[in-house]
């Protein structure tokens, strides 16, 4: 749900046995956020889970057996659900990361949603597309989830519905009270309910870290420089923060308020993250720190394309010697692939710019 663009990347702690394992876990113990349990590993990207949300998960199901409660499978549906979307919604971001030329190795599932290591290269556009990814997911999946919620309940009421109160919607999955076909819909109805939670919560608010306040700052950025587009960013991003805790206070909603929180504290690391590059006044223009910074970080991105290239050229001449050695048939599968996409890098290139 939280697609985090510009988080820096954790690395896995060495060492064996439990003290590895914790050592993976909680690294130094000083960043609460990386406190994450590895889970597994697919196409290069580590996913791991927070213990915070296994934590929440269990207090979540704990809660449902109170009498006023929707119950613990309506709950383990949703929660379930929700696991599979935020998943979804995090490779979106990693994919559309590296179709720009960026990295993206890991992805954390945290209770307020998901958090995408990722790093564009540093031009608004790599920014605004990897941020884009991750509801891309989401706004695709809304009408065939749509579609087949209508047809496995048969009741317009449970597609559309108030979000704020899923109970009347839930209310219209069945009349049977169980049944593998029953939490079938139930479990197709939670895939609905959280798709569009997930949606609505990442592009209607303009606050860090929901990709809403990172499109906002990639479309500042673009015309005021990153600085300073991050700098107005980050005030819309409290203000939004400071709206959020109130109206959740005034219609008593314990997430909105856990979600303005959040939002609080990581639009406060990005304005301290700004200060220490050397921008400290919302109105100032970039200043020569800045500059400096910005050129830093171009000559570090640029040294580590050159070498990303220099590596591809010599695998490319590995899998040419070993075509005229051994013949096409001799190439892996990867080996195909690496071979595929250099051909269309360079069809590409040999067009009209």
């Amino acid at each position: 749900m939280l697609g985090s663009e510009r988080e820096p990347r954790w690395s896995d702690a060495g060492g064996g046995g439990g003290r590895g394992f914790w050592s993976r876990v909680f690294g130094g113990g000083e960043n609460p956020l990386t406190w994450a349990i590895p889970v597994y590993r697919w196409l290069g990207i580590s996913v791991r889970v927070h213990v915070f949300f296994i934590v929440f998960v269990l207090f979540r199901l704990l809660w449902t057996l109170n009498a006023s409660s929707l119950g613990i499978g309506f709950m383990a549906a949703i929660m379930s659900a929700l696991f599979l979307l935020v998943l979804l919604h995090e490779y979106g971001h990693c994919f559309a990361c590296r179709w720009v030329g960026g990295e993206a190795d890991e992805v954390i599932l945290w209770p307020l949603g998901g958090l995408a290591m990722v790093v564009p290269p540093h031009d608004w556009r790599s920014h605004l597309i990897t941020t884009l990814g991750g509801p891309a997911v989401n706004a695709a999946l809304l009408v065939p989830l749509a579609g087949v919620t209508w047809l496995a309940t048969g009741e317009l009421g449970a597609v559309v519905f108030n979000p704020f109160d899923p109970r009347a919607a839930l209310g219209l999955t069945s009349s049977e009270s169980g049944g593998i076909a029953y939490w079938a819909t139930v479990f197709v109805w939670s895939l609905h309910y959280a798709n569009i939670i997930l949606l609505a919560i990442n592009m209607l608010i303009p606050m860090y870290p929901m990709d809403a306040g990172r499109v906002v700052h990639s479309f500042l950025w673009r015309s005021l420089g990153y600085a300073k587009a991050m700098n107005i960013s980050v005030i819309v991003g409290f203000t939004t923060a400071g709206l959020l805790a109130v109206g959740a206070l005034v219609v008593n909603q314990t997430p909105l308020l856990a979600l303005g929180a959040f939002g609080g504290i990581v639009c406060w690391q990005e304005r301290a993250k700004l200060r220490m590059e050397g921008s400290t006044e919302p109105w100032q223009a970039e200043s020569d720190g800045d500059h400096d910074a910005a050129a830093e970080r171009a000559a570090k991105a640029e040294a580590k394309r050159e070498a990303k290239e220099r590596a591809e050229r010599e695998e490319i001449d590995r899998i040419l010697a070993k075509i005229s050695a051994d013949g096409m048939e001799s190439l892996t599968s990867k080996e195909r692939k690496a071979l595929k996409r250099a051909s269309s890098r360079e069809d590409g290139s040999a067009g009209p710019q």
